[in-house]
């Protein structure tokens, strides 16, 4: 018997890491493919037409699609320049747990662009990215506690 529970915890170890692995669901992935293409042209430049793609993503419940199109809206890249419209559409994907648009929301809540300006606020976005990892949010929260103890 020793000899074969040397057999099965390798077999019981991958059969954890396994189910452990997040699935998506066909639609997830549809999504997924469709903000990868929509990626892909907002990478070259062809603004116009990446929107509508980063649109579709966003409504089949893409995660990160919101950010490419809150960074349009920043600077009115294919679009008119909107900052409200880019403050929409980064809570957007900081909600749905875009790491990269919870610190864009705190970069427009430490500058009051398309909300007003709150730093209290733009901190807790600045730490929820950090603490998922996002490497600019740490300087930028370091910067701003630094900021309100020099007051």
């Amino acid at each position: 018997m020793k000899r074969y529970s040397y057999l099965i915890f390798p077999l019981l170890l991958a059969s954890c890491s396994a189910v452990s692995q997040p699935t998506h669901t066909p639609g997830q992935q549809q999504a997924r493919a469709v903000m990868l293409q929509g990626v892909e042209l907002y990478k070259q430049q062809s603004f116009t037409q990446a929107m509508p793609l980063l649109q579709q993503a966003t409504e089949q419940g893409d995660m990160k699609a919101s950010r490419y199109i809150g960074l349009m809206y920043l600077n009115g890249e294919g679009v008119t320049k909107s900052p409200t419209k880019a403050f929409e559409a980064f809570s957007t994907a900081a909600n749905r747990g875009d790491i990269t648009s919870q610190y864009w929301l705190g970069y427009l809540y430490e500058n009051g662009i398309g909300v007003e300006k709150n730093l209290t606020t733009a901190t807790q976005w600045y730490e929820k990215s950090a603490a998922r990892g996002d490497h600019v949010s740490q300087p930028a929260m370091d910067a701003l506690k630094r900021l309100d103890q020099s007051k």
